[in-house]
């Protein structure tokens, strides 16, 4: 468990106890979060977070020597990604300056909030920011992204007179990603800074409303003693025990649309939160397999052929065709990927596909579920 103390951290000092850009996408999605947590002790560094500034302190020094294996492993993913962005748009011989903290000022001078800068390539009229998560939580999405967005926009208004800003977002550990990457304009970052700085004035105000919810409430060290996040887990907690003792409907048909379509965003980001939770435990099992006691970890082997011309040889000539022909799996969405690169759409390719297969093939609905609608 984290030692508690009254001493201020070395976060809390380098950002003069001011606002940072790191917990703006908590603390902008509830405004009382601030005031709260700054009435409870610090608690120290995590062993997570001190891994975190080695691996941050290796990036900016370009030495990997000193990192334990599996650090230096993200790490080396960490500048891959980044070589990767500096190359994909073309910020080669860009000056480079590595963690730095930048301030936004008020009309007498005075620092209001800081963004510090994991990595910056600046070109005349354009700079790219980019933001190594090395943790194995998983990041909001760069659209949504407080941080990072707050971080370009502050950058491009106040200190370097730029047309562009690439904003990505670099996450070694990631399930479907290594990075995520966003274009904004001079325009878009001016109106983000301005609501950037509404919310910075917002959360130092008191009696601020506290708003519970998957991103602000996951890694709060006050929502042990936040009313409204109890409030919340008891909310869903009651009403998936009433469900299940329910066996049935009843519950469901009280509910409103809009208390419906509450509780299936509610339960998928407690789905979520459980997915990234296991995720994290799976990685501690990795590093020492008597981390997580009664579980060990388990892996299933895929096999698959490096030639399946070979493959189709060897199974013919051993079994004959009916063998083959039971081996043979023919994938339909590769086939219109590949007929859409020479029909030019995939509309026109799963035209193709109907015409010519149609009467060969059979179709069964998948089991219904539920997806975000969007709104035009």
């Amino acid at each position: 468990m984290k030692r508690r103390t009254m001493q201020a951290t070395a976060h809390d000092k380098e950002a003069e106890f001011l606002p940072s850009a790191s917990g703006f996408d908590s603390e902008f999605r509830c405004l009382g979060r601030r005031a709260l947590t700054n009435k409870l002790p610090k608690e120290e560094d995590t062993a997570i977070q001190v891994r975190g500034t080695k691996i941050h302190k290796a990036l900016e020094d370009s030495d990997l020597e000193d990192l334990a294996d599996s650090d230096a492993r993200t790490a080396s993913r960490c500048m891959y990604a980044e070589a990767k962005l500096v190359n994909e748009f073309d910020f080669e011989g860009a000056e480079v300056s590595w963690e730095a903290r930048y301030w936004d000022f008020d009309d007498d001078f005075k620092h209001t909030w800081s963004a510090r800068i994991d990595t910056l390539h600046l070109k005349p009229t354009r700079l790219l920011v980019a933001d190594n998560k090395t943790g194995w939580g998983i990041p909001p999405p760069i659209e949504v992204n407080w941080q990072v967005r707050a971080s370009a926009a502050l950058l491009a208004d106040s200190y370097y007179d730029v047309d562009e800003a690439i904003v990505a977002l670099i996450h070694p550990h990631h399930p479907d990603s290594l990075y995520e990457v966003r274009a904004f304009s001079r325009s878009e970052l001016s109106e983000l800074l301005v609501d950037v700085r509404g919310f910075v004035k917002a959360i130092q105000q008191p009696d601020q409303p506290r708003t519970a919810g998957s991103i602000q409430c996951q890694f709060c060290m006050a929502k042990r003693v936040c009313p409204e996040y109890k409030a919340h887990m008891t909310a869903i907690e009651q009403a998936i025990a009433d469900e299940i003792a329910d066996e049935g409907f009843t519950g469901l048909i009280r509910q409103s649309p809009s208390e419906r379509g509450d509780m299936v965003s509610h339960l998928k980001e407690m789905t979520k939160n459980i997915q990234v939770l296991m995720k994290q435990y799976v990685e501690m099992a990795k590093h020492d397999e008597m981390a997580v006691k009664g579980y060990t970890l388990k892996r299933r082997m895929l096999r698959s052929f490096t030639d399946e011309g070979e493959g189709m040889r060897l199974i013919r000539e051993e079994w004959g065709e009916d063998a083959l022909a039971d081996a043979t799996h023919v994938s339909l969405p590769d086939l219109e990927k590949a007929l859409a690169k020479r029909l030019g759409t995939a509309t026109e390719a799963r035209a193709a596909v109907k015409r010519v297969l149609n009467p060969v093939l059979k179709f069964k609905t998948t089991e219904a579920y539920l997806d975000e609608s969007r709104s035009l």
